[in-house]
């Protein structure tokens, strides 16, 4: 039996997933509109898996302490879903995106302003909807003494990817967060304000070897990436929107862009701020791509890991999308086979 122990510090820790149904005739009809020069094909950031109820079910077995879930969807939700669930809040964009960002296909708009929903609880952990529990969690999982967990390994640059498909996917808006970093904070300070937090047992040797490295440095460099759900403080989002409102309004466009800021922008602000509590993390993330069926689906039978990402990506052809999405329906079925609060 595994006992949660809720932090006294903290009144109540949020769940924020984000949701959208690609087959919508009314939303794909939207899109094409908006986008005529581009029109939506079967493009995987869309691709219906038909998966998602069970990210319900896995919270409630593996998180049943969680205050409230926050879905936000552009106002069409899943038909299974319950509405009446006293745990469960339905956001549509219009509840809290201004009004000149709608309508928006892009998630960088939809994530940016999530500091703006109303009764959002100022500890929250975003959610993507393929960001699935995988294994019972604790509060302090997340946040510890108010503050989000977090593994601050700092890297060398890496050198961004490139293919027809996908174009540099998010590497260059990456850049983009650490450049503007670096304008507002300086390493070396942040790093003497909480040294412990740069130096700690948290950290792997390799990872220990090259902060201290760098303990002179003046930039930040670029951190191990996080495709996992993500611990956020809700004031750092309204920080970051004041100190930097043209860029921010400038990345939130209605489709997304090479270039910008995205939400790690949020993560890397606890960074630079000291406002973060040093951890490791725990959860592998999957980019499908038709060889990695079997993996994921072994991750998930033996629940090892807190939690796996499941990334459809446009290397998964319409062929194996076909073979793996009812194999992934049915190890989440005999995983979870009852229906949670969150359901009909």
């Amino acid at each position: 039996m595994v006992t949660y122990n809720r932090q006294s510090k903290m009144e109540k820790i949020d769940f924020v997933v984000t949701w959208v149904d690609g087959n919508d005739p009314a939303w794909r009809k939207l899109y094409n509109q908006y986008r005529p020069e581009k029109p939506l094909s079967d493009e995987a950031r869309f691709r219906e898996w038909d998966i998602f109820r069970y990210w319900f079910r896995a919270v409630e077995r593996y998180a049943p302490w969680v205050n409230k879930v926050f879905l936000i969807t552009n106002g069409t939700f899943p038909e299974w879903i319950n509405e009446e669930c006293p745990k469960l809040v339905l956001v549509r964009h219009e509840d809290y995106i201004p009004h000149e960002y709608l309508p928006t296909f892009n998630s960088t708009t939809i994530e940016m302003h999530m500091h703006r929903i109303k009764g959002l609880s100022q500890h929250f952990v975003y959610f993507n909807d393929d960001f699935f529990l995988n294994h019972p969690v604790s509060p302090d999982y997340f946040f510890k003494d108010g503050l989000p967990c977090d593994y601050n390994a700092e890297r060398t640059a890496w050198k961004p990817t490139y293919n027809p498909l996908d174009r540099y996917g998010i590497h260059l808006a990456l850049y983009c967060n650490i450049a503007v970093l670096n304008y507002h904070f300086n390493h070396r300070k942040t790093v003497e304000q909480a040294p412990r937090k740069w130096y700690g047992f948290h950290l792997t040797r390799r990872d220990l070897q090259f902060a201290l490295a760098r303990w002179h440095a003046k930039q930040f460099c670029t951190f191990l990436l996080r495709h996992v759900e993500q611990p956020m403080l809700k004031s750092v989002l309204a920080d970051i929107w004041e100190a930097e409102p043209q860029l921010m309004a400038e990345s939130c466009t209605r489709f997304r862009k090479d270039t910008g800021l995205n939400i790690y922008i949020v993560r890397l602000w606890q960074f630079a701020t000291n406002q973060f509590h040093p951890a490791q993390f725990d959860g592998p993330c999957f980019h499908l791509d038709g060889t990695n069926t079997d993996a994921v689906i072994r991750e998930l039978q033996t629940g090892k890991s807190i939690s796996v990402c499941i990334n459809d990506t446009p290397k998964c052809s319409d062929e194996a999308f076909q073979v793996m999405q009812p194999r992934f329906q049915q190890v989440f079925q005999e995983k979870f086979p009852e229906k949670s609060m969150f359901e009909k």
